[in-house]
This record gives structure tokens, C-alpha cells and sequence, in this order.
């Protein structure tokens, strides 16, 4: 009950400015999903609505595309939340795949995997006597803390068709990354004026700094099984305990020594996802995932939380309105909902997507474009509902470049 009153007192006397409200614990929001293609299906991970297109999210197809690919996405994200509008434009994904041998693939390629942009600014004081001031006089004082930064994955993935109605994926990721956790003591004078009134002037500004490095490796293996006009993924992923080296500076002390220790607490994520094809370019698609993430360690916990884990389910449909010699577009529409489990409370993010994609060119090339609109919410009525729109790109550019050719 503590930790619920906490949070609401928070609620009222804090103004936050950050990129999503899942910023505000742990490590900052966790993002699994960077392909349009797939993202315009219920915000999904494992299927394309093509049948020779890789999903970036999804190791097992990666076999579909038999050319060298060049693949990237890009995402614009703007976020209602606490009387602001929040915008924020990044790359979600830079990857390049080649073939090795016939429905073979090796790929290698960097993205986000979470990441925080926040400061908490408190509005209300609290005071110092004067028997108690240093300097005699009565003071008043209120903090701001400020975090960024995050951890990324730069990745090597193996994909390969086994059989005829089976593949498989294999990948292993090395987690790293940077931030500051800033914490600030805004130190003021207090007095009044002929009418009373109680005015405040700033009197010293004292900042504690921690810089965080971060390092773990993560290991992902996948299963795809195709029967008629079924396919079904099976996906699983467990992360070693997060190194964290910390070096703390102090406006008064400068540098600290760095301190190392391990987060043990194993992040871990799986799924299962279904694809029905009701006949060539139509269909549906199903999923659902599980994430445990990792806890988070003090300094960081200030609304007395960790990160949250994430039970999610997506449905989506694809319908394919173009067969030319060298090109064809699939439209896609989908719902998803998740819903974040905290200790004391759950947050509820549900939303519709929609989108479209294009082939064009023999040699595999796609453009996707995907839309993602959806509200986050919680029991408390103190919590003010954050309503959110992203725009998210992906492009894939095919050439032969270690295609084995040999004229018969």
C-alpha cells in the first residue's frame, strides 16, 4: 500500500517530459518489434503477410529472402501524456543479411533494445528550520532527476531451411550501452513579502551524476513449421545477468571509483505465433509473448518499481491487391493488446495498426510502411490515460551480390 500512495503523490507533484511513460521505471521501455511489415499486424514480431519476405523481428525467416539484403527501419513516435506532446524520430533497426548456401542465411545488425528519456521535475517543497539551516534562516528545497540513455544489441543470426515443412533461426546478441542517472538538489532561500506571501530564491544547486555502462549477451532460437495452410513459430530468448559498472560524480567530489556488480535477475522472452492462409495473399495471423525483465537496482527505482514484465496478444489480417510481373502491395490491419505488470499495479497498453507493403523489382526488394495508434492506462484514476501515434518505415534492398550462380 506504501508504494500505491507513493505513486500517486508522484503523480500530482511532478511534471515529466519523456518519450513514453514506461520511461519512468527500470531501464526504460523495452522494444522486441522493428519490421512495418509485421508491426502493421497487431504490432506483431513473426510474419510479413509475404511469402519470400523476412520479418527483422523473426530469426527463422530470414531463409525467404535468397538474395544479400540491406535492411532498415526508421519510426517517428508522438506521445500525449501529462499535458505534453512528446516526439522522438530514430532508427529502430540497421541489419545486412547474405546467403551462405542455398536457404541459408547469415545476418548481422544493431538495434535498440531499451531505452529511457526522462526528467522529473517536483513542484512542491519541503523546508529546513532554522535551528536545523547552516546558515541559521529557513530553507526550502525540492529535487529533479534526469535519466537517458540505455542499452542496445548488436547481433549475428543464422537462419536455415531444414526441410520442407521446417526452419529455424538461431541468434546471439551482445547487449551494451550507456547512461546518466542525474539527480539534482535544488537548495533555496525563503522569505516574504509585505503581503505575506512566502517567495522563494534559488540558492544552491547540488548535482549527483551516476554514469552506467552495461554489458550482457543474449541467445535466441526459433522454430518454424509450416503444414497446408498453417505456419506456426515457436520463439524463446534468455539473457545472462546484466553487468552494470557505475561511476558516480559529485559537483563537491568529483569522479568516484567505478563499482561493478551484476543484475541476476535473467531477462527472458517467448512466444508463440500462428499463420493461416486463407488462399495465396490473404490471411491471418495470431500471437502471444511473455517478457520477464530485468529488476532494477535503487538509484534508479525512485517511483519504488521495476521494470515491468509484458504479456501481450496480436491478431492482424493481410490481403494482397496487386500481381503485376515484378511487383505486388499487401494492405494490413491489426489489434493488439499488452498489458505491464508491476508489483503494486498493472498498465494497460491496447491500440489498432494498420499499413502497406510493396515489392517491387525481381530481386526482392520491399517498402513497408506501418501505423500504430494506442492508449496506455492504469486502475488509478490519478493516472492520466497517455494516448500515442508511431509511423515506423522499413526497407529492403536485394542484390546478388554472394548469390552462387553457375550457368547449366
Amino acid at each position: 500500500m506504501k508504494k500505491i500512495i507513493v505513486y500517486i503523490i508522484c503523480m500530482f507533484t511532478c511534471i515529466f517530459s519523456q518519450t513514453s511513460s514506461l520511461s519512468m521505471y527500470g531501464y526504460g521501455e523495452y522494444m522486441n518489434t522493428y519490421d512495418a511489415s509485421s508491426i502493421s499486424m497487431g504490432d506483431s514480431k513473426y510474419f510479413s503477410g509475404f511469402s519470400n519476405r523476412m520479418s527483422f523481428s523473426s530469426p527463422s525467416s530470414y531463409w525467404k529472402n535468397s538474395f544479400s539484403n540491406l535492411m532498415m527501419s526508421i519510426y517517428y513516435n508522438n506521445t500525449t501524456f501529462a499535458n505534453q506532446n512528446l516526439i522522438e524520430n530514430n532508427f529502430k533497426i540497421i541489419s545486412f543479411s547474405f546467403p551462405i548456401k542455398e536457404n541459408n542465411i547469415v545476418a548481422l545488425g544493431m538495434n535498440p533494445l531499451l531505452r529511457s528519456d526522462i526528467r522529473v521535475e517536483e513542484n512542491d517543497f519541503s523546508f529546513i528550520g532554522s535551528d536545523q539551516s547552516p546558515n541559521g534562516n529557513v530553507l526550502a528545497y525540492n529535487s529533479d532527476y534526469d535519466f537517458s540513455g540505455g542499452m542496445s544489441e548488436f547481433f549475428i543470426l543464422y537462419s536455415s531451411k531444414i526441410s520442407k515443412n521446417i526452419s529455424f533461426g538461431l541468434k546471439w546478441s551482445k547487449i551494451f550501452g550507456s547512461s546518466k542517472h542525474k539527480y539534482y538538489l535544488n537548495l533555496y532561500n525563503v522569505s516574504f513579502d509585505q503581503d505575506e506571501n512566502i517567495q522563494y530564491s534559488l540558492n544552491n544547486i547540488e548535482s549527483f551524476i551516476d554514469n552506467n555502462r552495461y554489458s550482457s549477451n543474449k541467445y535466441l532460437l526459433e522454430i518454424r513449421y509450416s503444414w497446408l495452410n498453417l505456419e506456426t513459430v515457436f520463439s524463446y530468448s534468455k539473457t545472462n545477468p546484466l553487468n552494470i559498472e557505475i561511476t558516480p560524480y559529485y559537483d563537491s567530489l568529483g569522479y568516484l571509483e567505478t563499482e561493478s556488480y551484476y543484475v541476476n535477475d535473467k531477462l527472458f522472452d517467448k512466444g508463440i505465433g500462428l499463420n493461416y492462409l486463407f488462399n495465396e495473399g490473404t490471411g491471418i495471423i495470431f500471437e502471444y509473448h511473455i517478457l520477464n525483465s530485468y529488476n532494477s537496482y535503487d538509484f534508479l527505482n525512485i517511483y519504488n518499481e521495476d521494470s515491468p514484465s509484458i504479456q501481450s496478444s496480436h491478431i492482424g489480417a493481410y490481403f494482397k491487391i496487386g500481381d503485376g510481373l515484378q511487383s505486388s502491395t499487401v494492405l494490413k490491419v491489426g489489434l493488439f493488446n499488452k498489458t505491464y505488470d508491476f508489483e503494486e499495479h498493472s498498465t494497460y497498453d491496447s491500440g489498432l495498426t494498420f499499413g502497406i507493403g510493396y515489392n517491387y523489382f525481381e530481386n526482392k526488394n520491399f517498402i513497408d510502411a506501418a501505423f500504430k495508434i494506442g492508449r496506455r492506462s492504469t486502475e488509478y484514476s490519478s493516472f492520466e490515460n497517455e494516448k500515442y501515434y508511431k509511423l515506423v518505415l522499413s526497407i529492403i534492398s536485394g542484390e546478388k551480390w554472394f548469390v552462387n550462380e553457375r550457368e547449366k
